[in-house]
């Protein structure tokens, strides 16, 4: 994913965190850190207009890995969608940066599970 931190969609993270444990006044908290921001842009000694940012995360905080894990953390919803051998694929996620882990006996066979977990992503990233 490029530019990973920059695309959360804040509508889509809240909906996340509210099916959380989270207490509804942190997740209010959070809405608030992320509402009403902006950027201006400076070339050479021209100041342009400020433009509402309406998606990502600040990339200089502390609290943005969080959210971003917390966006991310049902990319590995596969349940019901590898067949028979769900257990043989691992997904670990740091940050923006993901790794599959995928078991078989035979190249061909994990070169297929790869492909299959592959295409499951489209459908995840659109969602």
């Amino acid at each position: 994913m490029q530019k990973a931190f920059d695309r959360v969609w804040y509508d889509g993270l809240l909906y996340k965190l509210l099916k959380t444990s989270l207490p509804p006044a942190l997740i209010k908290i959070i809405a608030n850190f992320l509402r009403d921001r902006s950027f201006c842009v400076v070339v050479e000694e021209a100041l342009s207009a400020p433009h509402q940012i309406r998606a990502g995360v600040p990339q200089s905080n502390c609290l943005s890995p969080s959210l971003f894990a917390a966006f991310t953390d049902d990319i590995s919803t596969r349940r019901g969608h590898l067949k028979d051998w769900e257990d043989d694929v691992m997904l670990a996620l740091y940050t923006e940066d993901s790794a599959d882990f995928i078991s078989a006996r035979r190249v061909d066979l994990a070169a297929r599970k790869v492909q299959q977990v592959f295409d499951l992503l489209p459908e995840w990233l659109d969602r």
